[in-house]
């Protein structure tokens, strides 16, 4: 093991058997682990774009929720108000330069005002880009581009198979014009716990895995592509900061192996063994592109508690972060400082 990890702090929950989401920061090393918040069914927390705010939702005190944001620390926790008071706004994706967030948003009182909504962070000015069309259940924001001006997000359409949560792929302009599917039309993405796409880091394309590969589509037009053959089923595809890999994750029959593939197809390669004794999925990437963060699971059984750790690139394991084996399902790398 490397004598120096590379520096930053993660962002992750733990499941509690009451069904509480504990939610933490911890040091790269493992290090000053430190309880933050606790929520109830959200698996929602998300980190600012420069890494110094958790971005998660919080009670408005009027029968609503809105955006919660706070220190790593879980200090100077601040609830935003909607413009409309029968708005709940869930977070679901952020600008690179922290000027635009993307809401998925619910108003049961008023059912028009549900949809695909943009704000800056104040969320005063929020407003809506498109409400849920017919065979809409939802619209969940996963990109919004350097430049704000277009919004990559899925919208749930139902179950499809054993997946509760499956539906379609869009991308809209931030003014409501221009909406696209992307994912190859008859296909369906497939929710199963991790971002079903992810946004290029200069926002002109979108990954994501759909029939047994991984795609990737440009926002201004153009069929998706496939750039890995279908040779098992592909899921949490996630573009590296620095746009050079997209890493996901491949099932081998029970078990899973963590991947990497350049943008154009090539390089195509498991970093990981798929093998159940030492199992891993779900990377995400550090900030500087040259580490994954991943759930490892090394007692052999299937689906079973993991820990964090940190890879290189060519499937080191070089530090392992939590040391309390669980279910982890959120978690992010914030840089150092």
């Amino acid at each position: 093991m490397p004598a120096k990890l590379p520096p930053g702090r993660i962002l992750f929950h733990r499941a509690g058997s009451d069904g509480v989401e504990h939610y933490f920061t911890i040091n790269t090393d493992g290090t000053n682990e430190t309880a933050v918040y606790e929520a109830e069914g959200c698996s929602c927390a998300h980190l600012s774009a420069d890494g110094q705010r958790i971005l998660t939702i919080g009670p408005t005190g009027h029968g609503t929720f809105s955006l919660l944001t706070m220190n790593l620390d879980g200090s100077d926790q601040v609830t935003t108000e909607p413009p409309i008071a029968t708005l709940n706004l869930f977070i679901g994706a952020t600008s690179s330069n922290g000027r635009v967030l993307a809401f998925e948003a619910v108003d049961e009182t008023s059912p028009a005002n549900t949809g695909l909504w943009v704000a800056s962070p104040t969320v005063t000015d929020a407003r809506q880009v498109t409400p849920l069309l017919e065979g809409w259940n939802g619209a969940a924001p996963l990109g919004v581009t350097p430049d704000g001006s277009k919004i990559v997000f899925f919208v749930g359409t139902g179950s499809v198979g054993g997946v509760t949560h499956a539906g379609d792929l869009f991308v809209v302009n931030a003014d409501g014009n221009g909406l696209r599917q992307l994912n190859p039309i008859g296909s369906k993405l497939e929710d199963v716990g991790m971002p079903v796409a992810s946004l290029s880091p200069d926002g002109r394309q979108a990954a994501f895995g759909v029939n047994n590969a991984v795609w990737v589509v440009d926002l201004e037009g153009g069929d998706a592509r496939a750039i890995t053959p279908p040779l098992g089923y592909a899921w949490a595809v996630s573009w590296s900061p620095t746009g050079e890999w997209l890493t996901y994750t491949r099932f081998h029959g029970h078990t899973t192996a963590v991947a990497l593939v350049r943008p154009d197809g090539t390089a195509d390669h498991e970093i990981t063994v798929p093998d159940e004794t030492d199992e891993a999925n779900a990377a995400v990437w550090s900030p500087d592109g040259k580490y994954l963060l991943v759930p490892r699971d090394s007692d052999s059984s299937l689906d079973g508690p993991r820990d964090l750790w940190i890879m290189d690139l060519e499937g080191h394991w070089i530090g392992q972060v939590t040391h309390e084996p669980s279910n982890y399902s959120t978690y992010h790398w914030a840089p150092a400082g």
